[in-house]
């Protein structure tokens, strides 16, 4: 009977193969997702639109490659009859202050939708007044209930949050769609 030679190679990828199965189960993933900014300038100049009707927000990705890049979000403009008004070319909300969001757990992603009415109720004082501001912020957060991200909004003047809660305005969140309808 001839005897085999020993071959240590099968056990060997075997073993690296378990090893790494284990690593990578084991870690918890991060994905991260900024912190951003919608100017005043570029939401001032659709709500002064007497067709724009909602405002949809959807992941963008300046760098797929690159994990450490952040998501960010770009918004497309709803017109009152269904219609894109920047189909093409659709506002990139800009990271504020380089601000970073590691989000871990389960997570649902999809679209976010604003209205153009809750979007002036941020702005507008009770009395109707537009406030002055630099921009609208967006900070993500999971929905604790059905596990969306979803979007604080919040309102800035020379990098300080203006407290917008009124007697009819409280915190506003980004909508996810789905679930909710436009």
């Amino acid at each position: 009977m001839k005897k085999r030679p020993l071959n240590f190679l099968k056990p060997i990828a075997i073993a690296s193969a378990v090893c790494l199965f284990f690593a990578m189960t084991s870690c918890k993933q991060a994905t991260r997702f900024a912190q951003v900014k919608y100017t005043a300038t570029q939401v001032n100049y659709w709500l002064d639109s007497s067709t724009t009707d909602s405002f949809i927000f959807q992941f963008y990705s300046p760098q797929v490659d690159d994990v450490k890049k952040p998501y960010q979000l770009v918004s497309y403009i709803l017109d009152t009859a269904g219609n894109y008004l920047n189909p093409v070319h659709p506002d990139t909300l800009a990271i504020a202050k380089d601000t970073l969001i590691n989000l871990t757990g389960p997570v649902v992603l999809g679209n976010n939708y604003l209205t153009k009415k809750a979007i002036k109720a941020v702005i507008s004082t009770d009395s109707g007044k537009k406030r002055d501001y630099d921009y609208l912020v967006f900070t993500p957060k999971i929905l604790a209930s059905n596990q969306h991200l979803v979007y604080a909004i919040g309102l800035v003047k020379n990098g300080q949050l203006i407290n917008y809660a009124d007697s009819d305005t409280q915190d506003i969140d980004s909508n996810p769609s789905p679930p909710a309808k436009m």
